[in-house]
């Protein structure tokens, strides 16, 4: 009963985050392209930056599709299994949307800054983490995980460092991280993930209880993160609409543009919901270990 409500909850977790990644990258993408076309193409400086927001754009198009892939997992899972082409493409999607933030990142920096250098070793090491995973090698496998969690500790040092998208817009809220969570959290997210990788190849099937709780704990850091880095911002967004008549950050923009902001602020909604629904399943999950342990 119990196993049963717990994979009900994570497929409805998948599909709100899925939807909390399609939703608001619309709105990112729609914000984007206005910016984009302030630029006039004058100047080497310019022809950067709008380079750069063109990257953004694809970047952000990039994770509304991953956002696809993890809602048609989420009821692949309420169903049956997920299917390991979806998230190995998931994966890789994933890493390319780091590059693309990465060289953006560089391109309106009109640098290779700190940031870019840990995004692109982040994406690199996604890539080299869950091919190593996927093959025989015992070496393979462990030197895999040990390249995921150094990753994780990449992508943190480089979201503490600058919030990417505040580069473009300027407008002096808090930016999550690439992912939709808070800095700090999604890098451990990244790292206890591999971490519990590690853990499963180690122990095999053999120690489910064991798996269920480092499954558990990468859902609740990574539920709260979402919870608490979109609640902060979807309000931000909504004290910079209010504020607009008279404050300059969306001061004499379009009506449309505010609309755009509006929308994007209430679509963080769904993560929101998201970030919820996985604190609840990391909860179960606990519960469903300790019911394990209890029986061994």
């Amino acid at each position: 009963m119990l196993e049963s409500f717990l994979r009900k909850m994570v497929s409805v977790a998948a599909v709100f985050i899925g939807l909390g990644y399609i939703l608001p990258s619309i709105a990112t993408v729609i914000m984007l392209t206005y910016f984009s076309s302030q630029y006039s193409i004058e100047s080497v400086e310019n022809i950067y930056g709008f380079s750069g927001i063109v990257l953004f754009i694809v970047a952000s198009v990039l994770l509304i599709t991953i956002g696809v892939f993890i809602v048609v997992g989420g009821l692949q899972y309420l169903v049956g299994n997920v299917s390991q082409k979806i998230m190995f493409f998931g994966i890789m999607l994933s890493s390319f949307y780091l590059f693309c933030l990465g060289t953006g990142s560089a391109l309106v920096l009109q640098e290779v800054s700190l940031l870019t250098l840990l995004l692109f070793g982040t994406a690199i090491l996604v890539v080299a983490s869950v091919t190593g995973y996927t093959v025989l090698s015992f070496r393979l496998k462990f030197l895999a995980c040990l390249l995921g969690i150094v990753s994780g500790v990449f992508l943190t040092t480089a979201t503490l460092n600058s919030q990417i998208l505040d580069l473009v817009f300027n407008w002096n809220v808090p930016f999550p991280g690439p992912f939709m969570s808070m800095a700090i959290l999604e890098g451990l997210t990244i790292m206890l993930a591999s971490t519990t990788g590690l853990i499963y190849f180690i122990v095999g099937n053999g120690e489910k209880p064991v798996i269920h709780v480092f499954l558990s704990m990468v859902a609740l850091i990574y539920g709260i993160g979402v919870f608490v880095g979109c609640l902060v911002l979807s309000l931000n967004f909504l004290n910079l609409v209010w504020k607009a008549p008279w404050e300059l950050a969306l001061h004499g923009q379009p009506d449309w543009v505010l609309s755009t902001v509006i929308f994007w602020a209430a679509s963080l909604g769904m993560l929101v919901v998201g970030g919820i629904a996985l604190i609840l399943s990391a909860c179960m999950g606990f519960v469903l270990a300790t019911k394990h342990f209890s029986q061994l």
